[in-house]
């Protein structure tokens, strides 16, 4: 489905560029005030470790452990030493150490998460992933009038995990079909090639203007990884304009998706093009924060 929609390069909104703000279009609403980093309020947090009570060794555990809870397959010492830069001799005795103390598993060469453990890391950095999305949550709604919204993956769907502002008529808070969502055609474009080969070749249609073709879906996410953003152009729900862009983990793995979801009265096609500047930008600046969190 072609679009007239003007591209935004993936991670290259230039440092400092001015976010315009475009809170209301055709003068149907009033303008907001762009907000400065000083007045959004970021969620509480765990409180950082001090240096002298500290464990080197056994903070670079947690970072292994959290690497292992968003692995799709086992890893070899040597991918895990490369993905997190440690030393590989490191690496090898904290795999070992976990695997004794049966929080991992090995196979062969390989060592894996058992999935009770795997679930359990995997919600502990969803809970923290929400609380790092709330500033960016909030800096989105207030800068567009609109609904911001963080979304994962939930099976084979994608469900909204955090939202800020109001919510447009006609969206409902069910888990969403990954073929007709931004948010989920972020996770089938970026993330792991399985998701998007899963796809059967026939797909529901659930608007007249859904994509329902295997083919067309993987031409759609060609161009997602070309623009940077997902558009759900009343793909998923009729009257419902969204548009999201990828967050990424400090490990290099796609986190999430963040973006807006509106009316398509209020979200108009003209609109789109600054908006994708807007949530990219934003979406560029979480996975920062990621990666700023995670070298703590």
């Amino acid at each position: 489905m072609e679009t007239n929609l003007k591209s935004a390069p993936l991670w290259i909104v230039p440092e400092g560029q001015e976010i315009p703000n475009f809170a209301g279009s055709g003068g149907t609403r009033e303008p907001l005030r762009e907000v400065d980093g000083s007045g959004l309020v970021a969620r509480s947090g765990p409180a950082p470790a001090t240096r002298e009570y500290r464990i080197p060794n056994l903070a670079r555990a947690c970072q292994v452990l959290r690497l292992f809870a968003s692995a799709h397959e086992p890893l070899s010492s040597s991918a895990v030493a490369r993905q997190l830069k440690m030393p590989r001799t490191t690496v090898l005795r904290i795999l070992h150490t976990l695997a004794a103390e049966r929080l991992l598993q090995r196979r062969g060469f390989d060592f894996c998460a058992n999935p009770e453990l795997r679930t359990g890391l995997r919600s502990i950095a969803d809970v923290d992933l929400c609380t790092a999305a709330g500033p960016a949550l909030n800096e989105i709604a207030q800068l567009t009038g609109e609904m911001a919204c963080l979304a994962l993956p939930a099976g084979d769907k994608v469900a909204l995990a955090e939202t800020c502002g109001a919510r447009p008529s006609g969206r409902s808070g069910a888990p969403m079909d990954m073929h007709c969502s931004a948010f989920g055609k972020v996770f089938l474009a970026l993330g792991p090639r399985a998701r998007l080969d899963k796809m059967p070749e026939h797909l529901q249609a659930r608007t007249p203007r859904t994509i329902t073709s295997a083919e067309a879906l993987t031409a759609e996410c060609s161009r997602i990884v070309r623009q940077g953003y997902a558009l759900d152009n009343e793909e998923c729900e009729e009257g419902v304009r969204a548009l999201a862009a990828p967050v990424w983990a400090s490990n290099g793995v796609l986190a999430a998706a963040i973006g807006v979801s509106a009316s398509a009265a209020a979200f108009s096609e003209q609109r789109a093009s600054d908006v994708a500047t807007l949530v990219v930008h934003t979406a560029k600046k979480l996975t920062a924060t990621l990666a700023q969190r995670t070298r703590k």
